[in-house]
């Protein structure tokens, strides 16, 4: 070959192996430095967010290092349809190999009364989508703050796993609160059991929700705006113990056995009742099985509550509905209104349809030398006893039931009723219609005739 061919060879090969792919990698580095770059490339990432996740997303920066591996700075999560903010990160740390995922969120936020979107998002898009968890990952979170209308709560620590199989995606999460025992960390686990795949009939798939404080006291407050009824215990009131709620289809069961609530505020707990109870109370429960499509309820306890008040119109109802004895201490003549009381110690068994009640206040120290069945105290005075006779579980309702409350006839067939004719929330006004305030000048019986002056 030609000196003067190789040379020219030589140089078409530099030019297309060396400047041109130098020149595309030049032009490429550019673009990506671009604003039009950046952000067609947010929007790319919103999009496929949003799409998998089903919520609106919103990214404010990025950094893609290497393949694999991406930085999202102040990351916000919304609601698709009211736009109402649902958490937001200011730092996320995704990197995705071979055989796992790992993410690591910076300061996320989470808003407490859109947990139950939250959970929705992650239940429906991954727990049950094996495809979207066929790989192992781990997820990492520093400060995270669920905020609520009655406070909030910190997170030091957070810590999840999440596997899959051809049955069963388990997501596992290790929380650790900011003032809370770095030894014992709060322990939630989600499992979404499929169940085997044959031809041959099988149970509906099942979501499992277990939650183990293992010691630390979780603040009710802090969750009141995910379930309003935690708002009516007070906002001193915390939960401890194991829970687990378990929903398959339209049905549902819930076990607190094992789990206890301190600092209740009885007030405000019955703040919209007719009748008044005061006082700071706990409540342990033994056994809480719960299962509505089962019509079962197995229910074991106790109720404990110090320096309070109680309203007469209260234990005069628990004296008629529920059997409880009123004993006869001149400490009733000493108060016109509700009674203050010292200590109210009860036991409660509920098994089905049938309830009974128990005294427990010689099981408190100090209080050993009361006779059994005492339930209320007062300047050493017992004044209520209970008996050891069984009652309707539904009696204990007539107990709160205000004085204007309409009796109802309550089966299988009619309580759906319930639900389209709405008892009073107050007292009816009379039938009876008033005497007018002209009457007539028939039955006008008095005064002296006027004469016309003359």
């Amino acid at each position: 070959m030609h000196e003067r061919t190789q040379r020219a060879i030589a140089r078409l090969l530099f030019i297309f192996c060396c400047a041109v792919p130098t020149c595309l990698t030049i032009l490429s580095v550019l673009v990506t430095w671009t604003p039009w770059y950046h952000d067609r490339t947010i929007q790319h990432l919103q999009h496929e967010f949003q799409k998998e996740i089903g919520l609106t997303v919103k990214i404010g920066s990025y950094d893609h290092s290497a393949p694999g591996a991406w930085t999202l700075t102040n990351l916000i999560l919304s609601h698709p349809e009211t736009n109402q903010e649902i958490a937001k990160v200011r730092e996320l740390h995704w990197v995705i190999q071979e055989q796992e995922a790992r993410i690591l969120m910076e300061q996320p936020e989470i808003q407490a009364s859109q947990l139950l979107t939250f959970w929705h998002a992650i239940h429906d898009r991954f727990l049950c989508r094996p495809d979207k968890t066929d790989l192992p990952t781990q997820i990492s979170g520093n400060d995270l703050t669920i905020h609520g209308g009655q406070g909030g709560v910190t997170l030091r620590d957070v810590d999840a796993w999440v596997q899959s199989d051809e049955q069963t995606t388990l997501a596992t999460l290790q929380l650790h609160l900011a003032d809370g025992d770095i030894d014992s960390p709060v322990l939630l686990q989600m499992k979404r059991q499929r169940g085997e795949r044959s031809l041959t009939l099988k149970p509906p798939p099942r979501t499992t929700l277990t939650l183990n404080t293992q010691g630390t006291a979780l603040p009710c407050s802090a969750f009141s705006d995910f379930l309003p009824i935690l708002e009516s215990l007070g906002s001193e009131a915390n939960f401890a113990g194991l829970m687990q709620w378990e929903t398959q289809h339209d049905q549902w069961s819930l076990d607190l056995g094992g789990s206890r609530f301190d600092q209740i505020t009885l007030d405000r707990l019955l703040q919209n009742q007719s009748h008044r109870l005061s006082g700071k109370a706990t409540i342990q429960f033994d056994r809480c099985r719960i299962e509505p499509h089962e019509r079962r309820s197995d229910i074991s306890g106790s109720l404990l509550a110090r320096d309070g008040l109680a309203g007469r119109s209260l234990l005069n109802g628990a004296s008629e509905n529920l059997n409880l004895e009123l004993l006869e201490s001149q400490q009733w003549g000493q108060f016109a209104g509700d009674i203050p009381y010292d200590l109210l110690a009860i036991g409660f068994n509920i098994n089905g349809t049938q309830l009974q009640l128990d005294g427990i206040c010689r099981s408190e120290r100090g209080y050993e030398s009361y006779p059994a069945g005492i339930a209320l105290l007062l300047n050493g005075y017992p004044l209520v006893r209970s008996t050891p006779e069984t009652v309707e579980s539904l009696r204990l309702l007539s107990v709160f039931a205000p004085s204007h409350s309409v009796p109802v006839l309550l089966s299988q067939q009619t309580n759906w009723l319930t639900q389209v004719l709405l008892p009073p929330s107050r007292p009816l006004p009379s039938q009876q219609t008033a005497p007018p305030r002209i009457r007539s000048a028939r039955v006008w019986q008095g005064g002296p005739s006027i004469s016309q002056p003359k």
